[in-house]
């Protein structure tokens, strides 16, 4: 996302202002928030909780990353008596058969020492001349003390709004120890990551052939990557929530490198398919075809439906030819 920080920022603090409301209060903005500070200063204290369950139930994480709500949240008290700190991350994690999951994990810390320094610094009051636009890094960190009671701290800023760059530091410092791992949701499967192919990919065909003003015109297709390359072939499945929907795309079916004599009457084929008839019923299968290399662009087949094939190049605009029984068959697993 490239939202410019201010504006998202202002927004994220009234939505925790009812949180804070025990625990602390955000003073009103002063001039200097106005005019360059993207965040309105913070008092009070942290909520203490009275027992750590974990991350799964305490600390909850959106896909896209932690809650960038510690940037605006009551700072450490001096009398809170951390001895751990619990950091949770989403992460990809590889598995014995190659795929792959998004794995919560809990970490933990015993040596607190630089962490709690960076954690008591002020907010850094000169404000720069500008901000770089990109969203803060904000880690989803917790301390215990040793009753079992924790806190989630708030993170000293910058003057653009970002935490310092000694908590980022003193964070990634961190020796955590795993005592959790909860998986997601697998990002790769075996059989993907065999292939070489990606667990999820666009339907081309369907968002290149949509809208008032589609791009890709009948015509007949001529390869985007050397013919001679080694070629990969992989099959993708559409949901059914997600056919006619902006975000239209397959997950995974099947894939492999094509060997030799397959792969030159599939290009013999493909080359020779005349332009595509007029249709618009969207694909419950699809192939991507693209040079082993990952070089120029890719050849999509719709495999069911309509039977569309889209030539899409790296430099000029998609063309689409008119797949037959006999592509569709090479194109099986």
């Amino acid at each position: 996302m490239r939202a410019v920080v201010k504006g998202l920022t202002m927004l994220a603090a009234l939505a925790v202002m009812a949180a804070c409301e025990d625990t602390g209060r955000m003073s009103e903005p002063s001039a200097d928030n106005m005019q360059g500070r993207p965040f309105a200063t913070v008092t009070g204290t942290p909520a203490v909780q009275s027992a750590w369950t974990s991350c799964e139930t305490d600390a909850p994480m959106e896909i896209g990353g932690p809650p960038s709500d510690a940037l605006i949240l009551p700072r450490l008290d001096p009398g809170f008596a951390a001895t751990v700190a619990v950091h949770c991350q989403l992460e990809p994690k590889r598995r014995a058969d190659h795929g792959e999951d998004l794995v919560l994990t809990e970490g933990r810390a015993t040596d607190l020492t630089a962490l709690l320094a960076a954690l008591r610094l002020p907010d850094e009051t000169n404000i720069p001349d500008a901000c770089t636009a990109d969203m803060p890094w904000v880690p989803n960190l917790l301390l215990l003390d040793n009753d079992g009671r924790w806190i989630r701290p708030g993170l000293p800023t910058t003057g653009c709004g970002k935490a310092r760059v000694e908590v980022e530091e003193a964070v990634r410092a961190l020796r955590l120890t795993t005592v959790k791992e909860k998986v997601i949701r697998e990002t790769l499967s075996s059989g993907a990551a065999i292939s070489g192919c990606t667990q999820e990919w666009k339907d081309m065909v369907a968002i290149e052939t949509s809208g008032p003003a589609p791009r890709a015109l009948p015509g007949q297709v001529s390869l985007p990557f050397e013919p001679t390359s080694q070629m990969r072939l992989c099959v993708f499945r559409v949901p059914a929530d997600r056919q006619g929907t902006p975000d239209v795309g397959g997950t995974f079916d099947y894939g492999l490198l094509l060997p030799e004599q397959r792969r030159e009457v599939i290009v013999r084929t493909v080359t020779s398919m005349p332009p595509a008839q007029e249709c618009s019923s969207p694909a419950d299968r699809f192939a991507v075809l693209r040079a082993a290399n990952n070089t120029g662009g890719e050849i999509y087949v719709e495999l069911d439906h309509c039977r569309r094939i889209m030539t899409s190049p790296m430099s000029s605009p998609p063309t689409l030819a008119q797949a037959d029984h006999t592509l569709i068959e090479l194109l099986g697993s």
